[in-house]
């Protein structure tokens, strides 16, 4: 009997690619979509399931993706923090409630259109992220919160083919999503609007703009509009550009500085995951992302204990963000993700 696997349908050209390339292999596929957010797409994937002649089921995940994703985002800006919910969402509900549901249904994997690659390591046995053949499109900094067990139940097609190539196989194949542009928005932000999405949760709070030897410069009307980094908006003449260096929530302050002063080799990540196990060494030389889109850079790794990180790249890096996630590679293969925290001194 062929192997059943379920494929996570968001109505979108790569999830829709996935399932045609894994019936065409063999598989006995199923199609699942999460019921989570606002997304007029979820009607694409019924029917794109329909043309493919496969199953489909929906699965309801409001309740959860409220109370562990969004919570999670609300309570980090409310933090100073500046989140990172698809990260967590991929650990918690895509492969962990929807994995679940699939093995419900009968499946044996869970399968994506996430552009990353499984590679089993026959050496110490266990399997491996890595990065996808499409650089540009590569997906693997979002799943470094995987553990071990997900990765094993989990498929990656799309990981040895480019964006061009799956778009134009959508397009031989008639699926009518092949030219479907692609969403870059937080999947409950459509709008891209987060101060609005906030504002129906927290009670922003005036508060004072300083530079970091505590002169005040300005005011704002709430923390929760800024991020590391940030010059629009600040509303200050000083006769010269500065940028928010640090938001210190619970005192209601953002602490700006030149530009200069925005750069920085070191960060310190707690809450660190290694997806194929911790390797052995407490020092390696990595490469590492503190944020989605940048060319992983070289960095010296230091393994402080289970859980934290400490990271110093070889060049200064712009505007190090507490709340975004560090990734680390070795050779293209993700060795490590952790939650940026402030550095401890």
């Amino acid at each position: 009997m062929p192997i059943k696997v379920a494929v996570g349908m968001s109505g979108g050209v790569d999830s829709s690619t996935t399932a045609y390339l894994l019936k065409k292999e063999g598989y006995e596929v199923i199609g699942l979509t999460m019921n989570i957010a606002y997304s007029d797409s979820i009607k694409d994937a019924e029917k794109i399931a329909k043309y493919l002649n496969i199953p489909h089921f929906y699965v309801d995940l409001r309740k959860e993706f409220e109370e562990q994703i969004i919570k999670y985002f609300i309570d980090s800006y409310k933090s100073g923090y500046t989140p990172n919910p698809c990260t967590f969402c991929n650990r918690i509900i895509k492969f962990g409630l929807l994995l679940k549901k699939a093995q419900e249904l009968g499946a044996e994997y869970l399968a994506t259109g996430h552009y990353v690659r499984k590679v089993w390591d026959e050496e110490k046995k266990v399997f491996l992220l890595k990065r996808a053949k499409d650089l540009k499109k590569d997906q693997s900094y979002f799943l470094a919160y995987l553990t071990q067990e997900q990765i094993e139940k989990s498929l990656f097609p799309l990981g040895d083919l480019t964006k061009n190539e799956v778009r134009k196989l959508a397009e031989e194949i008639g699926l009518f999503v092949s030219d479907k542009e692609e969403s870059q928005d937080i999947c409950f932000l459509p709008d891209r609007d987060y101060r609005k999405f906030l504002s129906r949760y927290l009670v922003e709070k005036k508060g004072k703009i300083i530079t970091e030897d505590g002169v005040e410069v300005g005011y704002h009307d709430g923390v929760f509009s800024f991020t590391i980094g940030q010059r629009r908006g600040l509303r200050v003449a000083l006769g010269k550009p500065v940028y928010v260096k640090k938001i210190i929530p619970e005192e209601g302050i953002v602490v700006v500085a030149d530009r200069e002063k925005i750069f920085s080799r070191e960060v310190y990540a707690k809450n660190v995951n290694y997806p194929s196990g911790m390797p052995r060494e407490k020092e390696l030389e990595v490469k590492a992302m503190i944020r989605y889109n940048m060319e992983p850079q070289p960095a010296l790794l230091k393994i402080l204990s289970e859980k934290e990180i400490y990271l110093t790249f070889e060049e200064p890096q712009w505007a190090i963000t507490p709340g975004q996630i560090l990734v680390c590679y070795k050779d293209d293969y993700v060795l490590c993700g952790g939650v940026i925290e402030e550095k401890e001194n």
